[in-house]
Protein backbone atom coordinates (compact mmCIF):
# COMPACT_ATOMS: atom_id res chain seq x y z
CA UNK A 1 0.00 0.00 0.00
CA UNK A 2 1.43 3.39 -0.99
CA UNK A 3 1.84 5.91 1.43
CA UNK A 4 0.56 9.08 1.20
CA UNK A 5 2.58 12.25 1.45
CA UNK A 6 -0.17 14.09 2.87
CA UNK A 7 0.32 15.27 6.34
CA UNK A 8 -2.52 16.50 9.10
CA UNK A 9 -3.75 19.55 8.47
CA UNK A 10 -1.76 19.96 5.11
CA UNK A 11 -4.56 21.29 2.14
CA UNK A 12 -4.54 19.42 -0.85
CA UNK A 13 -2.36 20.55 -4.06
CA UNK A 14 -3.61 23.39 -5.47
CA UNK A 15 -4.86 23.52 -8.99
CA UNK A 16 -3.70 25.73 -11.24
CA UNK A 17 -6.29 28.13 -12.49
CA UNK A 18 -6.48 29.37 -16.21
CA UNK A 19 -5.31 32.17 -17.26
CA UNK A 20 -8.07 34.34 -18.61
CA UNK A 21 -8.02 38.09 -18.56
CA UNK A 22 -8.95 39.98 -15.76
CA UNK A 23 -12.06 42.37 -16.16
CA UNK A 24 -11.55 46.17 -15.58
CA UNK A 25 -13.69 47.20 -12.98
CA UNK A 26 -16.83 49.23 -13.61
CA UNK A 27 -16.86 52.91 -13.50
CA UNK A 28 -19.41 54.41 -11.13
CA UNK A 29 -21.29 56.21 -14.25
CA UNK A 30 -21.52 53.07 -16.17
CA UNK A 31 -22.51 51.71 -12.51
CA UNK A 32 -25.21 54.34 -12.32
CA UNK A 33 -26.44 53.90 -15.96
CA UNK A 34 -26.79 50.00 -15.22
CA UNK A 35 -28.64 50.63 -12.70
CA UNK A 36 -31.32 53.04 -14.23
CA UNK A 37 -31.43 50.08 -17.01
CA UNK A 38 -32.49 47.41 -14.58
CA UNK A 39 -34.69 49.66 -12.51
CA UNK A 40 -36.53 50.08 -16.06
CA UNK A 41 -36.73 46.48 -16.65
CA UNK A 42 -37.56 45.39 -13.17
CA UNK A 43 -40.87 48.20 -13.44
CA UNK A 44 -41.82 46.51 -17.10
CA UNK A 45 -42.06 43.02 -15.63
CA UNK A 46 -44.30 44.31 -13.00
CA UNK A 47 -46.64 45.77 -16.10
CA UNK A 48 -45.56 42.50 -17.52
CA UNK A 49 -46.71 40.39 -14.30
CA UNK A 50 -50.08 42.28 -14.21
CA UNK A 51 -50.83 41.35 -17.74
CA UNK A 52 -50.01 38.24 -17.41
CA UNK A 53 -52.62 37.45 -14.45
CA UNK A 54 -55.57 39.26 -15.85
CA UNK A 55 -55.07 36.71 -19.36
CA UNK A 56 -54.49 34.18 -16.93
CA UNK A 57 -57.71 35.07 -15.50
CA UNK A 58 -58.76 35.59 -18.58
CA UNK A 59 -58.21 32.00 -20.08
CA UNK A 60 -59.66 30.49 -17.22
CA UNK A 61 -62.51 31.90 -17.28
CA UNK A 62 -63.27 30.94 -20.98
CA UNK A 63 -62.23 27.61 -20.45
CA UNK A 64 -65.08 27.05 -17.85
CA UNK A 65 -67.33 29.31 -19.32
CA UNK A 66 -66.69 26.54 -22.53
CA UNK A 67 -67.23 23.58 -20.13
CA UNK A 68 -63.27 23.00 -20.06
CA UNK A 69 -62.68 23.35 -16.64
CA UNK A 70 -64.85 23.20 -13.66
CA UNK A 71 -63.96 26.00 -10.93
CA UNK A 72 -64.22 24.97 -7.49
CA UNK A 73 -64.29 27.77 -4.26
CA UNK A 74 -63.30 27.12 -1.23
CA UNK A 75 -64.53 29.25 1.33
CA UNK A 76 -62.75 29.76 4.59
CA UNK A 77 -64.14 31.68 8.51
CA UNK A 78 -61.98 34.02 9.36
CA UNK A 79 -61.34 31.58 12.61
CA UNK A 80 -59.99 29.16 9.83
CA UNK A 81 -56.73 30.80 9.13
CA UNK A 82 -54.60 28.17 10.40
CA UNK A 83 -56.12 26.51 7.06
CA UNK A 84 -54.86 28.86 4.99
CA UNK A 85 -51.03 28.63 6.82
CA UNK A 86 -51.03 25.10 5.96
CA UNK A 87 -52.00 25.39 2.53
CA UNK A 88 -48.77 27.70 2.30
CA UNK A 89 -46.66 25.90 4.33
CA UNK A 90 -47.19 22.95 2.32
CA UNK A 91 -46.82 24.26 -1.01
CA UNK A 92 -43.33 26.04 0.37
CA UNK A 93 -42.11 22.48 1.30
CA UNK A 94 -42.96 20.81 -1.71
CA UNK A 95 -42.41 23.47 -4.17
CA UNK A 96 -45.90 23.92 -5.30
CA UNK A 97 -46.43 27.81 -6.41
CA UNK A 98 -50.25 28.21 -5.45
CA UNK A 99 -52.45 27.24 -3.22
CA UNK A 100 -54.78 25.55 -5.90
CA UNK A 101 -51.89 23.40 -6.48
CA UNK A 102 -51.87 21.88 -2.99
CA UNK A 103 -55.45 21.20 -3.53
CA UNK A 104 -54.94 19.58 -6.52
CA UNK A 105 -52.17 17.44 -4.64
CA UNK A 106 -54.83 16.90 -1.63
CA UNK A 107 -57.19 15.63 -4.09
CA UNK A 108 -55.56 13.41 -5.86
CA UNK A 109 -53.91 11.43 -2.78
CA UNK A 110 -57.59 11.90 -0.70
CA UNK A 111 -59.61 10.02 -3.85
CA UNK A 112 -56.63 7.82 -5.26
CA UNK A 113 -56.83 9.29 -8.33
CA UNK A 114 -54.12 10.92 -10.89
CA UNK A 115 -54.76 14.98 -11.28
CA UNK A 116 -51.77 16.46 -13.39
CA UNK A 117 -50.50 20.03 -11.96
CA UNK A 118 -50.90 22.18 -15.06
CA UNK A 119 -48.46 24.62 -16.13
CA UNK A 120 -49.34 28.24 -15.29
CA UNK A 121 -47.15 30.46 -17.29
CA UNK A 122 -46.19 32.67 -20.11
CA UNK A 123 -45.24 30.55 -23.30
CA UNK A 124 -42.05 30.36 -24.13
CA UNK A 125 -41.24 32.38 -27.10
CA UNK A 126 -44.64 34.27 -27.27
CA UNK A 127 -43.96 38.18 -27.68
CA UNK A 128 -45.78 40.18 -24.97
CA UNK A 129 -47.83 42.76 -25.92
Amino acid sequence: MPRSTKRPGQSAPKKEKSKAPAKPPISPAKLRELRKEAKVVRQQVALDHEQINAESRQVVEEAATAGKLTKLTLLLRADEQHVLEALDQYATEHGLRSRNQVLRAALSQLLGVDLDQPHWGWPAGRPRQ
